[in-house]
């Protein structure tokens, strides 16, 4: 099942499966911003990264001694949410845990996704709420893969990736799959997109926590998209490699992968949320088209 959005500017369609985001079109230009999706080179299209974001070392971790095995950016891209709200320019998605969540990460926690259309783009939240006695900690982040080229007449290496920020952006290396922090960089803000780009897996930026915008623009037709954060804690940028998908990924994150010295206590993962008991973490990202 899928939820459909529409103002005067833009449609968009949410799929209930994973709570992810399968289309934004504008109206004005009928210019599609989502990736399709294609197994061949990558079967999704948006999805929510939670309870973890990235991979964790041997996919495993430990909780007051016990040991649970979970896969690359977690388990609710993989579930059905609930729809909580809905009007003609905003749904609310929820999903809450259960018996089977639990088999894979043992807190209690209510999720909420939240889209919402403006006139230039869409809007979208993040809510954890932590119902038991206990903290719980948990990474999150967004996957949404753009559209690139946007057109048939235009190629992959006519758009070029800008961020927009009054500071240099520290880059974090990947090393099998997991974080090298002490081989961060200090990072150039304007690249051209190109295979090459992704050959070491995603771009990974530590934004400190401060506003931060990051476009993908065609540099022949001016048609392209933006992110927009105020308090992420990191952004990371993929495509496939070598494999041809056309599509960038810009991903807004709460949280990264293991370190490569990680010890597997998910209390004390680098970069984890703790959030104690009745509290909430509310956060967002913006997605402007143009």
């Amino acid at each position: 099942m899928a939820v459909f959005l529409e103002n005067d500017y833009l449609v968009a369609t949410i799929k209930e499966h994973g709570a992810e985001l399968a289309s934004l079109r504008s109206k004005e230009t009928g210019l599609e911003y989502i990736w399709a999706g294609d197994a061949k080179y990558w079967g999704r299209q948006a999805p929510v990264l939670f309870p973890i974001v990235g991979r964790l070392k041997d996919d495993q971790y430990q909780v007051a001694g016990k040991t649970y095995h979970l896969g690359q950016h977690g388990f609710a891209r993989d579930r059905d949410f609930a729809i909580r709200e809905q009007t003609a320019t905003k749904v609310v998605l929820e999903l809450k845990a259960d018996e089977a969540s639990k088999e894979l990460y043992p807190f209690d926690f209510c999720l909420q996704l939240s889209y919402e259309l403006t006139a230039s783009g869409l809007v979208v939240g993040y809510r954890v709420d932590n119902p038991s006695q206990e903290p719980i900690y948990f990474g999150i982040g967004g996957h949404p893969a753009f559209k690139t080229p946007l057109t048939p007449k235009e190629s992959f290496s006519d758009y070029e990736l800008t961020f927009s920020a009054d500071y240099r952006l520290p880059k974090i290396p990947l090393t099998n799959g997991l974080t090298d922090i002490d081989s961060a960089r200090l990072s150039a803000p304007t690249a051209t997109i190109s295979r090459e780009l992704f050959k070491d897996d995603a771009l990974i930026y530590d934004l400190e926590q401060k506003p931060a915008k990051v476009s993908l623009t065609s540099k022949t037709s001016g048609h392209g998209v933006s992110l927009s954060v105020t308090d992420a804690k990191f952004m990371g940028i993929w495509s496939t490699y070598p494999k041809e998908g056309q599509f960038v990924c810009l991903e807004p994150w709460w949280g990264l992968a293991d370190t490569t010295d990680s010890n597997g206590d998910f209390t004390q993962k680098y970069a984890i949320n703790r959030l104690d008991k009745a509290a909430s973490f509310n956060h967002q990202y913006e997605i402007t088209v143009f």
